[in-house]
């Protein structure tokens, strides 16, 4: 028994594909950027002014260039991880400007951004480390970015999530990614770039720009779109698809012709839009069927999936974040998705990242990972000699079986699950009160990663004014 599959049916499939191959051929893409406009003049795509119309031939012969499966590097061999290979890849949020702790929601500062690291790298959840899993607001702009990719090769082991920024510094962040692991020029892959385009149909300068960037250096890339339908896609699930569908493709089609074979995650990541606020709904169901048929898509086109999770419009940790967190993660596990970005923290419409949520999330992240593994129907697990031996009116609590398998199951750290009259005589904790406990415990029991003396020399002019 195994609780996933794919959820279009061929013939859906088939005609989102037309429809966007019929989009990219007849409506095309705007690039506000003259050397992609080139590129793609020179790959055989039709050009005017910025537009740009990629007839399915091109289409089709750079897809087939996307390997389905890639594996990012970390500092050692058991932080590397694979995206495509059926085990989902999990990453914090991405781009808050608030943070969450003890209630209170603030401005996020260097300090919640290196707890929130320091999370990432205790995780048994979370196997990249994102450096805008929130943004330090009380580090000036021209600096923050570095600062924060920095940041993330000090205390994480793990492989980064990669800036995307202008002005040299998208560049400059892939050097020093490379300097740090002494990596040669064409070295492994250690950093996903993020790639978002504009709905509908159209990348500007900047994301053009980054996504060529990546290209060039050899790392590989998650084109995501996030449409608010209704107000950038029309209203329609389906209408959406394909505008989402036709800008991913889009700056795929520009990763392959600057560089074939350049890994590239497809990404979606639109959800409802609350058209009284015109405002993205995250924590919607439309979230969920979203990811479940943009991954179908991905499926027919061979490339790994990328969607969110555990997402939540919610303010505080009440019964509207539990519900929407697993409403919105739960398909994208039995989905398969491949890469589920802001996966443990979220909330607050992708403006706050909060630490006991992050917590929490793992624990949620855990639970559905173990609805999907489902469990076995063999002679082992039909227990019937145990059954016979037992009998009826018999227990099972002291049997051999149990013993041997007693570990198989979800155990949960966080959630309640004591006799009443016990969960009263330790305090009457709610989940947040028992998260806030174990923040205080992880983060305490934190030791920083060892770093060669070249290493923190490198580091150090990123790092200003950083014990």
């Amino acid at each position: 028994m195994r609780f996933s599959g794919n959820f279009l049916r061929e013939e859906e499939v088939a005609a989102l594909c037309q429809a966007v191959a019929k989009t990219l051929a007849e409506v095309g893409v705007q690039f506000q950027h003259e050397e992609a406009l080139a590129l793609f003049r020179g790959s055989g795509a039709s050009v005017s002014g910025d537009r740009v119309r990629i007839p399915e031939a091109l289409l089709q012969k750079t897809l087939a260039r996307v390997p389905e499966a890639f594996t990012v590097k970390g500092k050692s061999l058991e932080y590397d991880c694979t995206v495509g290979k059926g085990t989902p890849v999990l990453a914090g949020a991405s781009g808050p400007v608030f943070a969450r702790s003890g209630g209170t929601r603030r401005l996020a500062t260097t300090e919640d951004f290196i707890n929130l690291l320091k999370l990432t790298e205790t995780s048994k959840a979370v196997s990249i480390c994102n450096y805008i899993i929130v943004e330090t607001q009380d580090k000036p702009e021209e600096k923050r970015k570095l600062f924060q990719v920095a940041c993330a090769l000090k205390y994480s082991h793990k492989p980064l999530i990669g800036i995307t920024l202008g002005k040299g510094r998208t560049r400059e962040s892939l050097r020093l990614i490379r300097e740090f692991y002494g990596d040669g020029e064409g070295g492994p892959y250690r950093a996903i770039g993020i790639i978002s385009p504009i709905s509908p149909l159209a990348y500007d300068e900047g994301m053009a720009s980054q996504l060529i960037d990546y290209a060039k250096n050899g790392q590989p890339v998650m084109i995501a779109a996030c449409s608010q339908p209704g107000a950038t896609s029309p209203v329609t699930p389906a209408g959406t698809l394909v505008i989402d569908t036709a800008e991913v493709l889009a700056g795929i089609v520009l990763a392959q012709i600057v560089k074939p074979g350049l890994p590239v995650i497809m990404g979606a990541t639109s959800t409802a839009c609350d058209l009284r606020y015109v405002s993205p709904a995250i924590g919607s169901p439309e979230t969920g069927l979203f990811t479940l048929a943009f991954k179908s898509l991905c499926n027919h086109y061979h490339i790994p999936c990328r969607s969110g999770g555990s997402l939540t419009d919610a303010k505080v940790l009440d019964m509207q974040a539990g519900i929407e967190a697993a409403m919105t993660m739960l398909p994208a596990v039995i989905g398969d998705v491949d890469f589920i970005l802001h996966a443990c923290g979220v909330m607050d419409s992708f403006n706050t990242v909060c630490l006991e949520k992050f917590l929490i999330d793992e624990e949620l992240a855990e639970a559905v990972l173990r609805m999907k593994r489902g469990f076995a129907i063999d002679a082992e697990s039909l227990a019937l000699a145990y059954i016979a031996e037992t009998g009826p009116a018999g227990s099972f609590l002291m049997s051999e079986h149990t013993m041997e398998h007693c570990r198989e199951g979800f155990m949960s750290t966080l959630f309640s699950r004591e006799a009443f009259q016990n969960w009263l005589d330790g305090g009457s904790k709610d989940v947040e009160q028992r998260a806030a406990e174990l923040l205080v415990k992880r983060l305490a029991a934190f030791r920083l990663p060892d770093l060669s003396g070249d290493q923190q020399k490198l580091l150090e002019k990123y790092l200003e004014g950083l014990a």
